[in-house]
């Protein structure tokens, strides 16, 4: 019985117990489109992230789904790659209309709706000891508005900090 007792300890202390899996996360993310953003992981290599973001005097919604790839670990966090596709949807308020290599002026600004798609890779580092996360991003994309007919934008650079629960 004695030795039962000792296996079962043994299996509570492992450092496998001691590892987690935390399935939310929120933060905030700076750049071209700074905003909030929440993710919900899945599994340990998926995730979906929904983001509120401001840019060019509107809001966007955008929604990504995101695969991970561990990349190491050093004694004070993990270090992960991310690399995924979304869209996003939201409003503008501009002056002016772009189409081809000309431009409109209307006098006065003007609700412009806009749908995109988008695309996504990054490098997360987790710590292990506290449940934060920080970050880089890179998030082109691509998007129909009356604002521009069609636009794109390569340079879609941020930074993020996230907490894990």
């Amino acid at each position: 019985m004695r030795n039962l007792y000792i296996i079962i300890l043994l299996l509570c202390v492992s450092p496998a117990a001691f590892s987690q899996f935390y399935a939310k996360e929120i933060g905030l993310r700076g750049g071209y489109s700074g905003g909030i953003t929440f993710r919900v992981n899945l599994e340990e290599d998926l995730s979906y992230e929904a983001q509120l973001c401001y840019r060019d005097q509107g809001a966007i919604f955008t929604m990504l789904r995101q695969q991970h790839k561990e990349i190491g670990m050093d004694r004070l966090g993990n270090w992960e790659f991310l690399y995924g596709f979304g869209v996003h949807a939201g409003f503008y308020f501009t002056d002016r209309y772009k189409i081809l290599f000309r431009e409109i002026y209307f006098g006065r600004e003007i609700f412009t709706p806009v749908l995109g798609m988008d695309g996504y890779v990054g490098v997360d580092y987790k710590l292990v000891d506290l449940p934060m996360s920080f970050g880089v991003s890179f998030q082109p994309h691509m998007e129909l508005s009356l604002k521009q007919v069609f636009g794109v934008n390569f340079w879609d650079f941020g930074f993020h900090t996230r907490y894990m629960f």
